[in-house]
Formats: C-alpha cells, sequence, structure tokens
C-alpha cells in the first residue's frame, strides 16, 4: 500500500509541476511524510482558492467530498453535510471540485471557484445545490446575484488559468484516491466511493 500511495504522489508532483500552481505541500510532504494521513495532504496540495470550507479549521472531524454540481446524490448529500458542520463544532466539511458529468458541470466549478476568491465560494455552491429543479441559466444568473458576488470581478477572474489548473488538479487528486464518480467522500482518513448516508458518516466520526 505505501509503494501504491508513493507512485501516485510522485505522479502527483510530475503533474503539480506541469500544471504550474502553487501548492501548500513540498515534494518529501508529498511522499515521504508519515505523519500527515493521505486525506490532509490533498488538502495541502490544492490552493486555497480550490476548498470550499464550512466549519472550523481546528474542528476534530474532516470531512471531504469530491462533486459535480450536476450530480443527484452530491446534491442529496449536500445538505446533510452541511448540517452536520452546522450541528457539530467539530466537524468540517471541505468540497473539493471534480467535474466530470459535462461541460456545464466545469463552468460552474469555474465560478465557484471564483466567487471563493472573493470570499463567496460556499454561499455560491449552497445556493447551486438547494436550486429547485434543474439547473438553467436564470436561475444560475440568480444564484450569482444572491451570493453578493461582485460579477464584475467574477467575469475576470473566471478567465484565470488559475482556475483551470485548479480543477484539473483536483480531479487529478479525486481519480488518485479511488474516486470513479461524484460523490467521492473522505471521511477522516477513510475514503468512501459513492453517496454514504448522514447517519453513517455519523456512525464514522471521532
Amino acid at each position: 500500500m505505501r509503494l501504491y500511495l508513493n507512485l501516485i504522489f510522485t505522479v502527483l508532483f510530475i503533474n503539480l509541476i506541469s500544471i504550474s500552481i502553487k501548492a501548500e505541500i513540498t515534494l518529501n510532504e508529498l511522499i515521504f511524510d508519515d505523519t500527515k494521513p493521505f486525506n490532509l495532504k490533498i488538502l495541502n496540495a490544492i490552493p486555497e482558492a480550490g476548498k470550499i470550507q464550512i466549519g472550523p479549521d481546528n474542528a476534530k472531524n474532516t470531512i471531504i467530498e469530491f462533486f459535480d454540481y450536476f450530480c443527484g446524490y452530491c446534491k442529496k448529500i449536500h445538505s446533510e453535510l452541511v448540517d452536520l458542520a452546522q450541528s457539530r463544532e467539530d466537524v468540517r466539511v471541505i468540497f473539493l471540485q471534480h467535474p466530470i458529468l459535462n461541460e456545464s458541470s466545469k463552468m460552474i466549478a469555474k465560478i465557484a471557484i471564483a466567487a471563493n476568491m472573493q470570499g463567496k465560494g460556499f454561499d455560491f455552491h449552497h445556493k447551486i445545490f438547494t436550486i429547485q429543479g434543474s439547473i438553467t441559466s436564470e436561475k444560475l444568473t440568480n444564484s450569482i446575484k444572491d451570493s453578493g458576488i461582485n460579477e464584475i470581478k467574477l467575469k475576470i477572474d473566471i478567465e484565470r488559468d488559475e482556475i483551470e489548473k485548479i480543477i484539473q488538479l483536483s480531479s487529478f487528486l479525486a481519480s488518485g484516491s479511488g474516486a470513479r464518480g461524484t460523490p467521492s467522500i473522505f471521511i477522516n482518513e477513510e475514503f468512501f466511493g459513492g453517496y454514504i448516508s448522514k447517519e453513517r458518516i455519523q456512525g464514522l466520526l471521532k
């Protein structure tokens, strides 16, 4: 297992170089540092703009979800994860982009990261996942406005190469973790591919 993880991290390092974005992790930490669990290494590799978080940084429990905005099970689990983070002070949930279903998924992922650069990432993310029915252009526009996003800055930021590279890195990390679809979830150090109920998540928390 250790050899397998080292191979993943070696390939990841090569991809980090090719993606050329600032990640808060070194080669030594990525491959050889056994003091950090796999899930936290993932978080260290993702730039801040790519992490949408609810819950305190120092929470005892960390839940990571790789998601797609057009994934029905991602929408189902969203309210459950938010409820856990809001009802327990020892839980943080971090949402990471993995837009694999269609081009619209990727477009909304870019908007979410750009919104996160304004400190509005969770607001927008939550608006999208609480839309009634399908996501339409009108509903998307309303979600941007209702989230308090500066639309001029959004239009500028969404064209930045950094955003595209964050999505590439996040999806690469999802695949390297074993994700074959969405949602794919870490409950602390334990990985689950697919939807997992709120009750089961609670049973896995520290």
